[in-house]
C-alpha cells in the first residue's frame, strides 16, 4: 500500500513511513497552559514544528484551524502523560 493510500484513512504508521518526520529539528517548548486561540485549558495539543497550543476537536480545532494555515503536520497532546503523534498530512498517529 502505497503512501498516499494509507493517508487516505485515519490510522496508525509507522513513525518512519511518514515523509513528514523528517521536516522536524528540536521540538519547540511551550510554557502555555491553555489553547493560544480561545483559553480552553483542556485536550490541548502542542505543533512540533512552532510550539503552537491549541484545544482538540472535541472542543473548538484551533489545532487543526493552525495546521491548516501554517502547513504545521505534527502535533502531540501538550502536558499530558500521552506520548502519541498525530499527522495531519498522513492522517495517522505515528507508531
Amino acid at each position: 500500500m502505497s503512501h498516499t493510500e494509507k493517508s487516505k484513512a485515519w490510522g496508525r504508521i509507522k513513525r518512519e513511513e511518514c515523509p513528514h518526520v523528517s521536516t522536524l529539528g528540536g521540538e519547540t517548548p511551550s510554557a502555555k497552559d491553555a489553547c493560544e486561540a480561545c483559553g480552553w485549558t483542556e485536550d490541548l495539543r502542542i505543533c512540533l514544528t512552532c510550539g503552537y497550543v491549541g484545544c482538540c476537536e472535541s472542543h473548538s480545532a484551533h489545532n487543526t484551524a493552525h495546521f491548516k494555515s501554517t502547513g504545521h503536520t505534527l502535533i502531540r497532546p501538550h502536558r499530558s502523560q500521552s506520548s502519541w503523534i498525530w499527522c495531519y498530512e498522513c492522517n495517522a498517529f505515528l507508531e
